[in-house]
């Protein structure tokens, strides 16, 4: 087996930060330096700019997905460039044209509820029992009348007729 890398903080430090900033996980970043992702622990614990390094990294990189999801929770506009080659009737190729395109990309709905879940959870959660508020006061309650067809039974009221609904007794008019 071959002898543990040791570490450097000039070489270390600058290729994990930039690793980091990429993306890369722990165990990713010692697989890059061919270490365990335990000696890579090792490394954060005991030399303060390695973790230093890496934490900046992974924050420039969060930073950058955060910036990225809010413009996509908000819509942005964006340019895309399309080239154009003609060619002549002697079927010589005329000069490359290059035309601009704007577009917009509208907000999206799953990034602002992924937002909005994690930013405020207290107000913004999966959860339905977040959005109908609980309450055993009976005050605020809405009752429907539900009659019967009214078909059944007609007691001579000159066309109107009182039937027996599921919640009381409602007066109908067959029109």
């Amino acid at each position: 087996m071959s002898a543990p890398l040791k570490y450097n903080d000039k070489y270390h430090d600058d290729w994990g930060w930039s690793l980091a900033i990429k993306g890369a996980t722990d165990d990713e970043i010692a697989k890059a330096f061919h270490i365990t992702a335990r000696t890579l622990r090792r490394w954060k614990k005991n030399y303060p700019s390695f973790a230093k390094a890496l934490e900046n990294g992974k924050e420039i990189a969060d930073s950058k997905v955060e910036r990225s999801l809010y413009e996509r929770a908000t819509g942005y506009d964006y340019e895309e460039s399309e080239a154009i080659v003609e060619t002549g009737t002697d079927g010589t190729q005329k000069p490359l044209k290059v035309r601009k395109i704007k577009h917009h990309a509208p907000p999206d709905v799953m990034a602002q509820m992924y937002w909005l879940n994690n930013r405020r959870p207290n107000e913004y959660r999966r959860n339905p029992e977040n959005f109908v508020k609980k309450d055993d006061s009976s005050k605020d309650d809405v009752v429907f009348y539900l009659p019967d067809n009214g078909r059944d039974k007609n007691d001579g009221n000159n066309g109107n007729s009182t039937t027996a609904g599921s919640a009381g007794t409602v007066p109908v008019n067959p029109g």
